[in-house]
């Protein structure tokens, strides 16, 4: 198998069975590059900072509609694979999570003419992640920071679970027009407490919970958007990624996909949190 990859920067090291293009989703010229000949295609990339709704509906739907259209219009269209967000069930929260549910919508409306599949994440952590990861290694001294109730809970999945899952789809004969959440093994998802726990026997020691009023965050995203509509950079702390944090149930169940794609997380927290030592 050969994989084509798009790339806005300098290409990565390439190999004889992996090459990059250089270009972006509003590129027709690099898009119609990469989806040539291609019998499968996998859509991850995503705007996850942004300031106002029209940069992500820029970045996650119209990007997400035009790469579908250059699909649709191939004699043999490729299977097509969006990696969403376990957001997108929630579109009133944030512009993100509104302009994901847009970008499954631009698929939905393509059922005629493409084969597809959504996978909607939750939280993704594991090596290199910029997110997820500096939040859980504050625990190792002795602090974790928690943006809602200890009893809210939540799903994540190592991001070697979720390539595992992506890989399964590409083998797979599923058929089309499927939405499919994915988890670690913990079906339930893990409470807030759960969670410190869980980082208190890792880390050996007693982890605190700081707990962050809802009214607090909400205060530091509207700040933060301010300060990043002032400077012209992009914010992740927005209003909306406050309202994001402070929902109650973020459990996805991933049942669905397990028995489509015959695939199973293999790790859960205590188990991943070794990778980020």
């Amino acid at each position: 198998m050969r994989v084509r990859g798009l790339t806005r920067g300098k290409k990565p090291l390439e190999s004889d069975r992996l090459a990059w293009i250089e270009g972006s989703l509003e590129s027709i010229r690099a898009l119609d590059e990469l989806v040539h000949g291609a019998t499968h295609l996998v859509h991850l990339a995503g705007r996850v900072r942004g300031n106002t709704r029209e940069e992500f509906v820029r970045t996650n739907t119209d990007a997400t509609r035009r790469l579908i259209e250059r699909c649709a219009r191939m004699q043999r269209p490729p299977r097509f694979l969006f990696v969403s967000s376990l957001a997108a069930k929630h579109p009133e929260l944030s512009y993100y999570a509104n302009s994901k549910h847009l970008a499954e919508k631009c698929l939905c409306d393509e059922s005629s003419r493409l084969e597809w599949t959504v996978f909607r994440p939750p939280a993704v952590y594991g090596p290199g992640d910029t997110q997820v990861r500096p939040l859980l290694r504050l625990a190792s001294k002795g602090v974790f920071i928690v943006p809602t109730q200890l009893y809210h809970r939540l799903s994540l999945i190592h991001v070697q679970d979720l390539v595992d899952a992506i890989t399964a789809w590409i083998y797979s004969s599923d058929p089309s027009g499927k939405i499919f959440e994915l988890s670690d093994p913990a079906l339930d998802g893990y409470s807030w407490h759960q969670v410190v726990q869980i980082l208190s026997e890792h880390y050996g020691r007693k982890v605190r919970p700081l707990g962050v009023p809802r009214f607090l965050l909400a205060l530091t995203g509207s700040i933060n958007l301010g300060l990043g509509m002032l400077i012209g950079r992009p914010t992740f702390l927005s209003p909306g990624k406050a309202r994001e944090f402070t929902h109650p149930d973020w459990v996805a169940d991933s049942s669905a996909a397990q028995q489509a794609l015959d695939w199973q997380p293999q790790i859960g927290l205590a188990q991943g949190l070794g990778n980020l030592d």
